[in-house]
């Protein structure tokens, strides 16, 4: 019961399930409805192209994906947090301007539950706000562990290549399904690896 209640796995769980809502919007949009679809309607490219807006619909469904994967993926979730709020608050102002009858009390919630991911990670992010530059740390950018980052990466692809490329909607649906999987695998092996690491 303590470990349910940490702070730590409530931001995950927050975390995992704002990136699942957002990639699975991205694709059920570029799929036309195939897919699992949670939020959002699934035929607004169809819509939006009968104002010559199918590519701008197209665009915010790609960054949907994008984004979904960055917070689904911990060694990016800053960086998808950040991305997030411009996403959630055109949602917001979308359903608002739709008079859409309680999805802005949702998306307004999702949009709370961003910031308080955004209030977690402060002290990656609080330099954005100095003035003084002798404050904010020199050097590269340092990752601890490239090869998950790529094995991550790799899961991306055939999302990707699932709703950009033309192909039966059967592959499309097995290509992104398969890249969730992979993030699993990646994340079970992940966890593993820890846990020999802890045990020598």
């Amino acid at each position: 019961m303590k470990f349910i209640l940490t702070q730590r796995w409530i931001v995950g769980c927050i975390r995992f399930w704002l990136g699942f809502i957002l990639l699975s919007a991205g694709v059920t949009k570029m799929l036309h409805g195939n897919f699992i679809q949670l939020i959002g309607p699934p035929w607004l490219i169809e819509v939006l192209a009968k104002h010559q807006l199918g590519l701008f619909a197209e665009f915010i469904a790609i960054s949907q994906i994008i984004i979904g994967f960055c917070l689904l993926v911990k060694r990016f979730a800053t960086l998808g947090a950040v991305m997030a709020i411009p996403m959630f608050l055109n949602i917001l102002m979308v359903t608002i301007s739709q008079d859409w009858r309680g999805t802005p009390y949702v998306v307004g919630f999702f949009l709370a539950c961003n910031i308080y991911l955004l209030i977690w990670d402060f002290d990656k992010l609080k330099f954005l706000l100095t003035d003084q530059e002798e404050a904010i740390p020199k050097g590269g950018i340092i990752r601890k562990d490239l090869q998950i980052d790529l094995l991550y990466l790799i899961g991306l692809v055939p999302i990707l290549l699932a709703v950009l490329m033309a192909m039966p909607l059967r592959a499309s649906q097995i290509l992104a399904f398969g890249g969730l999987a992979w993030w699993a695998g990646v994340y079970v092996w992940q966890l593993i690896k820890k846990q020999k690491n802890i045990h020598k």
